[in-house]
Order: C-alpha cells, then sequence, then structure tokens
C-alpha cells in the first residue's frame, strides 16, 4: 500500500497515476549567525545610551581582535525604552533602557564557541542562540528534489506493473510542495556555560516533496 497514492481511470485514454515523493539530504551546517548584544538601563538616557555604546564598541573590537571581518557583524536590534515599575496601582518611572543586538556571521563553526565567549567577556549581557544554515541550500535541495522525483517515479512504476499497464516516460505534470520547498533549519544553543561554550552544530536536514502525475495505457 503506498501513502497518498492515488489511481484514477477516467473514461478518456490514456489514464493517469498520482503519487507523492519525498526526498531529504542531510548536510553539516557551513555557516551560523550568532545573535548577541547588551542591555543597559540608567535612570539618564545619555547615561544608559554611552554605556551601552561603550560596551558595543568593547563587543565588536573583541570580535574582530579575534578575527572575524567587520562585515560580518550586523547591527540586527537597537531600542531606547522607558522603563516603568507598577507601586500601588502606579505607574512609576524607572529609568531608560537601551538595547543593542548585533549578528556575527561565522563559517568556521570552530569558532562559535570561542566568538560567545569574546562577546560575553566583554559585556554582553544578551545571548539569544545560534542559526545554523548552509551557504549554498539551494545545491542541497536540489538533491533532495531529485530524490522525490525518483521515489515519486518508483512508486508510478510499481503501481503501473501490479495492473500490467505501461507508463508513459515523461511526467504529465510534477507540483512541488510549497510548505517544504525550501526549508530554513534553526538550531538554537542550549544553556550556555561560563567557563567555556561548547558549540555542536550536528546535521542539518533539507526535505522536498512532490506530487506527479502520470500517464499509463494498458
Amino acid at each position: 500500500m503506498y501513502n497518498h497514492s492515488m489511481l484514477r481511470n477516467t473514461k478518456e485514454k490514456p489514464w493517469t497515476i498520482k503519487v507523492t515523493g519525498t526526498g531529504t539530504v542531510t548536510a553539516a551546517p557551513d555557516q551560523a549567525i550568532i545573535v548577541t548584544g547588551v542591555e543597559t538601563e540608567n535612570i539618564s538616557l545619555q547615561q544608559a545610551q554611552s554605556e551601552n555604546n561603550t560596551i558595543t564598541r568593547q563587543i565588536i573590537n573583541s570580535i574582530t581582535q579575534a578575527g572575524i571581518p567587520e562585515e560580518q557583524i550586523q547591527t540586527e536590534e537597537f531600542r531606547i525604552n522607558p522603563v516603568y515599575d507598577f507601586k500601588d496601582g502606579q505607574q512609576v518611572f524607572r529609568g531608560y533602557k537601551v538595547t543593542n543586538v548585533l549578528n556575527i556571521t561565522l563559517y568556521d563553526m570552530e569558532m562559535i564557541g570561542p566568538i560567545i565567549d569574546a562577546a560575553t567577556a566583554s559585556g554582553a549581557n544578551i545571548v539569544r542562540g545560534v542559526e545554523f544554515s548552509l551557504q549554498h541550500a539551494d545545491l542541497i535541495y536540489n538533491q533532495a528534489l531529485q530524490e522525490a522525483l525518483r521515489q515519486a517515479k518508483l512508486k508510478a512504476q510499481t503501481i503501473a506493473k501490479s495492473f500490467q499497464a505501461t507508463l508513459y516516460p515523461v511526467p504529465q505534470s510534477v507540483v512541488e510542495n510549497a510548505g517544504t520547498s525550501r526549508p530554513s533549519p534553526l538550531f538554537k544553543t542550549a544553556a550556555l556555560q561560563a567557563e567555556s561554550t561548547p558549540i555542536q552544530p550536528g546535521q542539518l536536514t533539507i526535505e522536498a516533496n512532490v506530487l506527479v502525475t502520470y500517464r499509463y495505457f494498458q
């Protein structure tokens, strides 16, 4: 029995078979984005911003000194927000919070832990995680797509053979499942350790799904 496979006879020949195919390819990530930054708070906006700017520069300097070019460091978020406490049902102004978050793109997976350590040692108090991805995801995806098409053809051949029918070699139609056609694998780091930050990128899985219609004759 074939999941999601359908055999449909019509009054007009040729008849058609609809089958699904799924292809998966695993690959080690070769790109990582560390999301880190600093949050400062002070009754004085000028003081909160000045402190934030100082720490942010320290973080950037420590990263570039570790060998990461400045063009691989990008500001993801910069915010200034008033902060309030609530006392006896009343809103009481406490000061200002300044947030500066950086995206650090790495191509050497062994540098992830040292860069996180360098950032936190320089004053970073925000570490949101690490996103792993592939620089050439399209190439890997095309491999998964080929496997999905191969699987669908094998299903159609098996079904046609059971009916002693012959498939036309070229599919009548191929529909790519848009929901899984371009996956964006995302892995967040677990708890970060103070002394050292071991990060294991693991493997990413790229998946492709297709719905293929074949014609057949008997």
